[in-house]
């Protein structure tokens, strides 16, 4: 370990030092907090865990395949992070469970220490959930670990100068009723500290794209070379190299290769592949065959090759019984990271519910070492990944009761709209695992509730409804987006800010972004809705939004905005139907298989 610190003190010394020399408040301010910061940061990541080695700490770099995203006709690994923030200021990082997120934010930390002149400061957003204080509070804290109280003005003068790059990792995992607040206090944090740039995370479809001031980043999954690359760097044997690459290059794999794009997925393969060597046609089978990896084989052996014992002396069965419940309880409560008290009073819940009996402080022992399913970083516990939490979920309904599935699946539907992160992982995996009650009991309820919103009503009414349900917004375009910005001047686009519906819709590929988006413009409302909102009195601060008002109600209604809507509606009902004749085609199988 002393080798360790050593390393993290000589990448992190010339970094500190080049700050002290500015001048002695610089001085002063690395020595009542920044430098502990730093070193502490700086170690967590430059020793890691990843889904592979998540029993040992790696070097950071020895594991590290560059992750990739672009941002138009840009595609950038983030090597050059003065150029890519001296052209895009502030970046927001979206991207789907496993692709890659926080592993590049970890790098970007390291990478900004050896080659910027800018102080990285990662913060995990989800700390915000129980945090009693602001966003502001929240930086100084982190960094400073509550020694500023004397110089505070010290610090503040400090983000002024524009020397920070602050990292916000996870915004898909702040609560729903947070989010608008946190939101407000992100844009003035922003705007009073401008000089810095600022990085955000998040799965598709938080509600953070389009935030203003940032450019939106696409993480892309991995291209062939990479998947090669990714392999070579995280498999050390060349013999298991050569046969992992042979099976993933077999022409009759070729229909499997867009899930090995995605790193996590990649990393599940090579972890099972001495066991699982096929690759599934199904996500869902890829978290089976990694469960079964960790419970029989990968850590489940000891060096002279005898099962390593687990303490709780419980089959595969059971601790497939308790992660499930495990996870239902903790996702419904919007629960990724567990402290020891959450832990405990979870899975002694889950004992009683099912009967098990073994010493709570055995079952955390077990599933944190013999299996390694839950990963202790810092106080708090987590999955390998979030993405297990929600198989693990899926997996706890799809073996319910017939009758008890459409109470879960309620809750699920509740939780998933207080929830920021409305990415269509999990429910993905419920289509797979239980698609028949997923259908009766999620998928068809939620879209008949917005079909009845915007049924049988006059068109105000109609207008009214389904801007609240999908959170209609007005913006002027965004003229980086578009491929001839002056051919879009004055332009305005009717966005739907991410929710539970709007993400329904897509899902259920009922809805075409354009035809509201380009409202405005192809109705010929453009002239007198400019001419309208001239007349409003718009503070400075808020000119990028435009919010809906009986007037502008009345507009889009004359410009016939409600057939954009019946369309809309017409969707659903077909999609509804879609899926009520699958249903139907099911049960006559199912019954015509009990006639025999």
């Amino acid at each position: 370990m002393i080798d360790a610190k050593l390393e993290v003190t000589n990448l992190i010394t010339p970094f500190i030092n080049s700050f002290k020399l500015i001048n002695d408040e610089w001085k002063n301010l690395f020595e009542i907090g920044i430098s502990d910061y730093l070193h502490s940061q700086t170690e967590k990541y430059y020793f890691t865990n990843t889904f592979i080695h998540r029993s040992e700490k790696v070097r950071f770099d020895d594991i590290y395949y560059p992750i990739k995203a672009n941002y138009k006709a840009l595609f950038t690994d983030f090597y050059d992070l003065n150029s890519i923030f001296e052209n895009y200021k502030n970046v927001t990082l979206i991207g789907s469970a496993g692709s890659g997120k926080t592993t590049l934010i970890k790098y970007i930390f390291l990478h900004a220490i050896r080659t910027t002149k800018k102080i990285p400061v990662l913060i995990e957003l989800r700390f915000l959930n129980d945090y009693d204080g602001d966003f502001e509070r929240l930086i100084s804290d982190k960094i400073l670990n509550s020694k500023l109280k004397p110089s505070e003005s010290t610090f503040l003068r400090a983000l002024e100068s524009g020397s920070f790059l602050f990292l916000l990792d996870g915004y898909d995992e702040i609560f729903s009723d947070k989010k608008q607040n946190l939101n407000r206090q992100i844009e003035l944090f922003v705007d009073s500290y401008s000089k810095n740039n600022f990085f955000i995370t998040t799965r598709p479809g938080s509600g953070i794209e389009n935030f203003p001031r940032f450019h939106d980043f696409k993480v892309c999954g991995l291209a062939d070379d990479d998947v090669d690359g990714f392999i070579e760097k995280l498999v050390s044997s060349n013999e298991r190299k050569g046969r992992i690459m042979n099976i993933i290059k077999d022409p009759k794999n070729n229909s499997y290769r867009e899930y090995l794009r995605n790193p996590l997925l990649l990393s599940m393969f090579i972890l099972a592949f001495e066991s699982h060597p096929e690759i599934p046609s199904r996500k869902s089978s890829f978290y089976r065959n990694v469960f079964d990896t960790l419970y029989s084989k990968h850590d489940g052996i000891t060096k002279n090759s005898f099962p390593r014992e687990k303490l709780t002396k419980f089959e595969r069965e059971d601790f497939e019984k308790i992660l499930s419940i495990f996870s239902y309880l903790t996702l419904i409560q919007g629960k990724y990271f567990f402290t020891e008290e959450l832990l405990t009073d979870t899975l002694n819940r889950v004992l009683k519910s099912t009967g098990l009996k073994c010493s709570t402080g055995d079952l955390i022992y077990d599933l944190q070492t013999t299996i390694s399913i839950l990963i202790l970083d810092g106080f708090e516990y987590h999955f390998p990944h979030r993405s297990m939490q929600e198989y693990f979920t899926a997996q706890f309904i799809s073996n319910l009761p017939a009758e008890k599935k459409q109470k879960a699946y309620n809750n699920l539907s509740e939780t998933t709209k207080l929830s920021n992160d409305h990415s269509f992982h999990l429910w993905n995996l419920c289509s797979e695992l239980d698609r028949f009650s997923f259908l009766s009991y999620f998928i068809i309820p939620e879209l008949q509730k917005i079909v009845d919103a915007i049924s049988d009503k006059d068109d105000k009414e109609i207008l009214a409804n389904y801007a609240e349900i999908i959170d209609l917004t007005i913006f002027p375009s965004d003229l980086d987006e578009v491929e001839n910005p002056q051919d879009h001047e004055g332009d305005f686009t009717i966005y739907r800010l991410h929710n539970f519906s709007s993400r329904l819709e897509d899902f259920c590929d009922a809805y075409d972004y354009n035809q509201f988006a380009d409202f405005i413009q192809t109705s010929g409302m453009k002239e007198e809705f400019t001419e309208y909102i001239k007349t409003l009195e718009v503070g400075e601060e808020e000119e990028e939004e435009v919010y809906f008002d009986p007037a502008i109600n009345d507009m889009l209604i004359k410009y016939k905005v409600i057939d954009v809507i019946n369309e809309i509606q017409s969707k659903l009902i077909a999609r509804i139907n879609d899926f009520q004749n699958e249903l139907d085609a099911s049960k006559k199988s199912i019954d015509q298989l009990l006639d025999l």
